[in-house]
């Protein structure tokens, strides 16, 4: 079994986090957030486990570093959805690994008679 849970992708000159919208996580809790290296252009990632990352920190934290930043919520390391957010609160949305992604999100039409029809692709029951 992967990872699943969130990556934070932020950039900023303070450590991810001291930001506010991590106030919230008790010692214990903080103690599990795993800090990647810093990369080029200030840009930090945090790793978080499941349930300790709520989805509207996101414009928090994006006004307190005041750049853009982004959270990919990853599922069993297969597949994730990414949502970003600009300093002019432009929000986006991307799915990685779209072909896994398909198949966990595709409705598999009740009147095909013909399982051959959707070769290539494996069955998610």
């Amino acid at each position: 079994m992967g990872f699943s849970g969130h990556l934070v992708f932020a950039r900023s000159n303070r450590p991810l986090l001291e930001a506010p919208v991590f106030d919230g996580l008790d010692e214990e809790l903080k103690a599990t957030v795993h800090t990647w290296e810093s990369r080029p252009g200030g840009w930090q990632t945090l790793q978080v486990d499941s349930g300790t990352w709520d989805g509207a920190a996101l414009p928090a934290l994006v006004e307190w570093s005041r750049a853009p930043a982004c959270v990919a919520d990853v599922s069993d390391s297969s597949l994730a959805l990414v949502t970003g957010l600009d300093t002019s609160g432009q929000r986006w949305q991307a799915w990685l690994n779209l072909d896994i992604v398909a198949r966990l999100l595709a409705e598999e039409p009740e009147d095909l008679e013909d399982q051959l029809l959707l070769a290539g692709h494996a069955r998610v029951s």
